[in-house]
């Protein structure tokens, strides 16, 4: 049957291919976006629960004061280290009119550490 079809049907099953891809991928858009407006209001709403006791359903933040603000501090290190041999380059460059213009170019390597911690009551 398909030995003796002419370019005609073949075109047809083409555009039918392509329309049920353009219908599922349009269906899939929708589900995907309806789904992630979901997560959005599921994240939402447990954010707006942050500091309330699930089982007594007392605010925990109360003992901040009327704004519920709870302090917070933040602690960094770090260390740099400067690798020396053939990285370090001293360039000057002489530009049109007499300027000069002198970079450092080095190579470095540094490692940082970052503490955020709360004040509890």
């Amino acid at each position: 049957m398909l030995l003796r079809t002419r370019g005609q049907s073949t075109a047809e099953y083409a555009i039918l291919i392509a329309l049920v891809a353009a219908v599922a991928g349009g269906f899939l858009s929708v589900s995907l976006k309806g789904a992630i407006r979901g997560k959005n209001q599921q994240a939402s709403d447990y954010l707006m629960q942050a500091g309330v006791d699930a089982k007594s359903g007392t605010d925990l933040l109360s003992g901040y004061g009327d704004t519920n603000e709870v302090p917070l501090y933040t602690q960094e290190v770090s260390k740099t280290m400067v690798k020396g041999g053939d990285d370090f380059k001293n360039v000057s460059v002489l530009e049109k009119g007499g300027a000069e213009k002198k970079y450092s170019k080095q190579t470095t390597e540094s490692e940082a550490l970052s503490v955020e911690t709360l004040e509890s009551n």
